[in-house]
């Protein structure tokens, strides 16, 4: 299932193409050619391997000059322009990192050769800054300006899930399981199968199965397109969809899939232990990304020390945003924007009620004056 989402296969296929037609040094092309066969024969992961490809491409292209003639001062020179560049301290950090382990391979030494030896790699923080992250008003906004209920559901459950990408893609009709409260996915990830709660996503969810071209089947994908083909949902489909969402409502930021799993993290860092938050999602045993979050969420630290100096902050959560209708009269769980409940039909909001009592007078009004 994760070739079917990510397509590892094709695509390091079109980046030894790419390779192939570049206009870098026969030598290089043929280095790469071999670290590439080097690489499977350890059983290095496809998503490893494509790594290494498009970041050796683009070093090659940088050096100017095959890599077996490579000095000192030429690498210098490489992570020099590196640094200068706009690439992200993500990607940076993995330039230096493909450099060294490239060049021990080239040198054929046990440790980092003279030439690479030098270079500093920094440990590449997985946690966001809050302006990096996105906001729940940000994830609704998406969701009111996608247009069919698959992308409202997908942004939604996105975002309340915390998922991996890989793992909400993967997703058959089967592994989604409705209950009083809401929703619970059987999802697989990097610590086997686990139960995810949702609850607000749960009616755009609902509604999207109830209309899924292949709802008879249960073990079709959750996630599919709506041509002829009705074929899965691949990264990159998820990726132009998110994408797609952010600039159509005006999101500056960069924006992708795994930014969800980010956003969602810190929010829920405000509420869930430690413990629950390695459960919910999916974290290893030893992990320590759940006290990372915890710690900087802050958890009541702000208002504690505000306390201390009188200070009664009473502010509006944004979090209240993002919270199910419950009706009143039925107690099921609605979507946020519900202007009526899905299940009995009752009006959750108010301008909507007096709509409705206005509609309900001229009614009655033009049928009196029919009589």
């Amino acid at each position: 299932m994760k070739e079917e989402v990510y397509r590892f296969n094709n695509r390091i296929k079109n980046a030894l193409k790419r390779i192939e037609k570049s206009n870098i040094s026969p030598e290089n092309k043929q280095k790469i050619q071999e670290f590439y066969h080097e690489c499977m024969v350890r059983g290095y992961s496809k998503a490893r391997i494509l790594k290494y490809l498009s970041t050796l491409l683009s070093l090659a292209k940088l050096l100017g000059k095959p890599f077996v003639n490579a000095q000192k001062e030429d690498i210098i020179e490489v992570i020099s322009k590196i640094e200068q560049s706009n690439y992200s301290d993500w990607t940076k950090h993995d330039f230096k990192s493909i450099l060294k382990v490239f060049f021990r391979w080239l040198r054929e030494t046990e440790d980092y050769p003279e030439e690479v030896r030098w270079i500093k790699v920094t440990s590449k923080s997985k946690v966001k800054l809050p302006e990096e992250l996105l906001t729940i008003e940000e994830v609704l906004k998406m969701v009111d300006a996608a247009e069919h209920i698959r992308d409202k559901a997908f942004i939604l459950t996105l975002y309340e899930s915390g998922c991996r990408i890989g793992e909400l893609l993967t997703l058959q009709i089967k592994h989604v399981h409705f209950d009083n409260f809401g929703a619970v996915l059987i999802v697989n990830g990097k610590t086997g199968q686990r139960r995810v709660r949702i609850i607000l996503s749960t009616p755009k969810l609902h509604q999207w199965i109830e209309n899924h071209p292949l709802r008879d089947n249960l073990n079709a994908p959750l996630w599919i397109t709506l041509g002829k083909n009705k074929r899965a949902w691949h990264y990159g489909t998820a990726k132009d969809c998110i994408q797609r969402l952010a600039e159509k409502v005006g999101i500056k930021k960069r924006v992708y899939p795994h930014l969800f799993r980010h956003s969602r993290a810190t929010h829920l860092a405000n509420y869930l232990t430690e413990a629950q938050m390695k459960q919910y999602f999916g974290w290893v045993q030893g992990s320590d990304m759940a006290s990372i979050y915890v710690h900087l969420s802050g958890r009541d630290v702000d208002n504690a020390l505000l306390k201390l100096n009188g200070i009664d902050v009473k502010e509006k959560r944004e979090d209240e945003k993002f919270k199910a209708k419950i009706c009143p009269r039925c107690r099921k769980s609605n979507s946020f924007d519900a202007k009526f409940c899905s299940f009995c039909g009752m009006c959750l909001d108010v301008k909507a009620s007096v709509e409705v009592e206005e509609l309900r007078s001229k009614v009655d009004q033009l049928m009196t004056e029919l009589v």
